[in-house]
């Protein structure tokens, strides 16, 4: 690249407003560039002489307008996703756009795809609605006829939807799953669930990393577990099928819950409420209540909102206001407002893990 786009973040004045309208035009040639699958295409290409449109289209898609995609690609080199090698006319991916591809364990490609897609853009419209109090519900009731987030991607008509959102999951765990679990001790507990672990990303960078942990459940809805339960994240770290095992359920219903010395609950609180909070973390305690004697430990990761000007909090400060429109009365929570909600529900705050990843870690206890 000649030069580095300036960011928004780094910049005032108009330079700011110009650089916000700037990269969205960007990002919308990128969003283009993944619903069309062009890494895909482009995967192929030699890397000493690429690939012209007309290659990338191939014979399958004639239709395709050939000078537009072109203008697109070009765009797509100031976001470093595709490289112009010879002339203006060949291109090949970067490293970043080899990750696009739609089998790259990242699932890159899904992240951008409900990003910048037409439910999401759909629902962030909702958002000035919301505050002027015209309407009731969340963006996403607005435009679906009030049915709730989970609702919603049990839709017939919006599995593929559904699909989008369970590979940016799998983005944010790959994004930060090495640090959070290097930062924090895994290998004290014999058993350990993942509470709306969808594929089960995370708890496989756990049980990879700590091999002294016998057991770890996936636990989700069933939709979810019918989709993932053949395990291939655990599969693809070479984890015995003995260690680890899929098991459906509520996460309301405490008796759907199997009892464990430790449970994760990555970027499940923030899709709630305060008083549903409540009730996720009392059935968890409450499925461990014939263990007398026994302490029961979880883990609330998410983007905590950190004091002062921590570097991390315009990510967290981002990702609440998606919440908000996403999901009815959610939210990203402080230090403080995390171990509200311990207490009300019978656990003690044991020790705050600030890792900024953006994701830091509450760790907290209850003796049966």
């Amino acid at each position: 690249m000649a030069f580095a786009p300036i960011s928004p973040l780094t910049v005032d004045g108009l330079p700011k407003f110009l650089s916000i309208g700037y990269h969205h035009l960007i990002n919308q040639a990128i969003y283009t560039f993944a619903e069309l699958g062009i890494a895909d295409r482009l995967i192929h290409a030699p890397s000493d002489h690429g690939f012209t449109v007309q290659e990338i289209i191939g014979d399958d898609q004639p239709q395709w307008n050939r000078d537009l995609l072109y203008r697109i690609l070009r765009a797509c080199i100031y976001g470093g996703i595709v490289e112009s090698i010879h002339d203006d006319k060949h291109f090949i991916l970067t490293a970043s756009g080899s990750m696009m591809t739609s089998d790259h364990p990242s699932h890159v490609r899904d992240f951008i795809r409900l990003v910048f897609g037409p439910t999401s853009n759909s629902c962030n419209l909702q958002l000035p609605n919301m505050v002027r109090g015209e309407g009731t519900g969340s963006g996403i009731a607005r435009v679906s006829g009030g049915m709730d987030m989970y609702t919603f991607m049990t839709q017939p008509d919006q599995q593929e939807f559904a699909r989008l959102f369970s590979g940016a999951t799998t983005v944010l765990s790959m994004q930060n799953g090495s640090e959070l679990v290097t930062n924090v001790d895994f290998g004290r507990f014999k058993t350990m669930i993942d509470i709306g672990g969808n594929r089960g990303t995370f708890l496989a960078q756990i049980l990879e990393s700590y091999p002294s942990i016998q057991q770890g459940i996936v636990f989700d809805l069933p939709h979810v577990i019918d989709q993932f339960k053949n395990g291939e994240e655990f599969e693809l770290r070479k984890i015995h099928k003995d260690k680890w095992n899929f098991v459906s359920g509520n996460v309301f219903d405490s008796s759907a819950i199997p009892s464990a010395d430790a449970y994760v609950l990555k970027h499940i609180l923030h899709n709630f409420d305060d008083s549903q909070c409540v009730k996720i973390l009392s059935s968890i305690r409450e499925a461990n209540e014939n263990q007398k004697g026994k302490s029961t430990t979880i883990f609330i990761i998410d983007h905590i909102i950190l004091p002062g000007g921590s570097l991390s909090n315009w990510q967290t400060h981002a990702l609440d206001v998606i919440m908000a429109i996403l999901f009815e009365n959610a939210r990203e929570r402080t230090q403080d407002e995390c171990e509200q909600l311990l207490k009300k529900a019978g656990f003690e705050l044991k020790q705050m893990y600030p890792i900024q990843a953006p994701d830091s870690i509450i760790e907290a206890i209850v003796i049966h």
